[in-house]
């Protein structure tokens, strides 16, 4: 008795059921989207729900789907576009935008809502929500507009509606061309013009939303020091910014050109980005002080350090605190001496690397288990009932609700993928094209729109979103982001999956 209860206790899993035992009773856990899902994964492993072949084919990937290559991809294009962000070329964009808008309101708006959706696709929603959300912020309160509401609600959907065109632009287009072996230029291709007539038709609908003088002023009088600011005194490294933006166009040139010869994208963006790093490190070597921009810094001291840079007949400088993660990993000596790198470096989204592997794992498991070939069998029954026009918009509407309930747009995306992988694998070369063309693309128009649905935790952008502008003083209601946005991510849904149903019937029309 003594013997078996022994060889039970010996066990891997017995071992570490004490040891989670004893962890949460000494230790304060915080609990965010990356900790959940690696709670659920430990809690699988212990419970024989999942085992390590699992693990390891979520992390390593099967099939056309690989993980490690797919993060590798998206941290390098982060590096590029941060540092970029670093140099201050998108303020520097956001303040010469501003200037041509001038004094109409309406104009502004409009402006800045052609602008955002161009930086969207040509960066991705995350730069635009962390270099745009405190500009606007900045920028309403000078304007003396309150509440801001129609400006800060017009970025946000511009950011996640811009990032359906690229592969590179959302992390889920790259989860959706890595599964289903679709070239960037096929990608963008079909998601051009259902991005192009969401952007035509959405717009209005704002303006009818926003009608009210308060929201969008006539005209907009800047008050104070802010009102001289001068597009070029916020671009902190202008040959930074030169340099960044040839490296960043000519990658996103090779990854389309490369994209029909299937080399593995990692190859592609991971030496440009280690040539930035590079370039960052040198450039912070022969600065004599730092020329860093860190995304803390307020913007009404850009005025202030311009004023005094250009007394000084040198580029404006800030700061050298680089606080945060790295700020507490890296010497104080590198942190001084290295303030551009060290300040991207802390803030790329490293945290979104174990999020999305995790789930990675937790849709094997629920592959493993029979679920996704269960909701295959039901996908696979509403295809066959409904036709073209009934798949575009039944996986438009379901991708949309799971954003909200399945651990972000990442998680959806995944999740849906994995379940369209096994339908187009049942169905084999009985498929129509249409319908398997129809299901992908409207999979990727919803994993982006679903941002701006029900609930501010349908994407990681929608957090980040809400907690600059909480620093600001600005406080997001859950309520109120279903009201305002739930109108926009109708109309655009239903413009883009129209133009989708379109572009089956002439794409395939043999």
């Amino acid at each position: 008795m003594e013997s078996g209860t022994v060889t039970r206790i010996s066990h891997w899993s017995s071992i570490f059921t004490l040891s989670v035992f004893i962890l949460t009773s000494t230790l304060h856990l915080r609990v965010d989207f990356t900790t959940v899902p690696l709670f659920a994964v430990l809690l699988l492993l212990a419970t024989k729900c999942i085992d390590g072949h699992d693990l390891r084919h979520g992390i390593v990937g099967e099939g056309g789907v690989k993980p490690l290559s797919i993060m590798a991809l998206f941290i390098s294009l982060a590096y590029l576009t941060i540092s970029l962000d670093t140099a201050g070329l998108f303020r520097f964009l956001a303040f010469w935008v501003a200037n041509k808008g001038g004094s109409s309101g309406r104009r502004l708006h409009l402006y800045f809502w052609v602008f955002f959706l161009l930086l969207a696709v040509a960066v991705g929603n995350d730069p635009v929500v962390l270099s745009g959300t405190p500009f606007l912020a900045y920028f309403t309160r000078i304007a003396g507009i309150s509440p801001p509401t129609a400006w800060i609600y017009m970025q946000f959907c511009a950011a996640n509606m811009g990032s359906a065109v690229l592969v590179s632009s959302n992390l889920t287009n790259l989860v959706l061309a890595g599964a289903f072996s679709i070239s960037f230029t096929t990608f963008t291709a079909f998601m051009a013009l259902p991005f192009l007539a969401a952007a035509i038709v959405t717009y209005p609908v704002f303006l009818l939303m926003f009608r009210g003088r308060d929201y969008i002023p006539r005209s907009i009088e800047v008050q104070g020091e802010g009102s001289a600011i001068e597009p070029s005194s916020v671009l902190v490294d202008k040959w930074g910014a030169i340099f960044g933006s040839v490296l960043l166009t000519a990658t996103l040139g090779v990854l389309v050109g490369t994209s029909v010869l299937y080399v593995p994208v990692w190859q592609i963006t991971v030496p440009p980005a280690v040539i930035m790093f590079i370039r960052d490190v040198v450039y912070d070597w022969y600065m004599s002080g730092p020329a860093a921009q860190s995304e803390s810094i307020e913007m009404e001291q850009i005025t202030v350090t311009s004023q005094m840079s250009a007394t000084a007949g040198v580029p404006p400088r800030v700061s050298q605190n680089v606080q945060g993660f790295w700020g507490h990993l890296t010497p104080s000596y590198l942190t001084s001496r290295f303030p551009t790198a060290t300040t991207v470096l802390k803030r790329l989204p490293v945290a979104l690397v174990p999020f999305a592997l995790l789930t990675f794992v937790l849709v094997q498991g629920l592959t493993r288990k029979g679920w996704v070939e269960l909701f295959a069998n039901g996908w696979a029954w509403w295809a066959r009932n409904t036709g073209v026009v009934g798949i575009t918009a039944g996986m438009g509407i379901i991708a949309c609700i799971l954003c909200n309930i399945c651990g972000t747009n990442i998680g959806a995306t995944i999740f849906a993928a994995r379940v369209l992988e096994v339908w187009i694998a049942r169905m084999g070369n009985t498929l129509d094209p249409k319908q398997r063309d129809a299901a992908i693309y409207s999979l990727a128009i919803a994993s982006n729109y679903g941002a701006f649905t029900f609930t501010v935790c349908a994407s990681l952008a929608g957090l980040l979103w809400r907690d600059i502008l909480k620093q600001k003083g600005i406080k997001v209601r859950q309520w109120q982001f279903c009201k305002l946005n739930l109108p926009l991510a109708v109309v655009s849904m239903v413009a883009s999956c129209a133009v989708i149903i379109g572009e089956m019937y002439v794409v395939h029309r043999n």
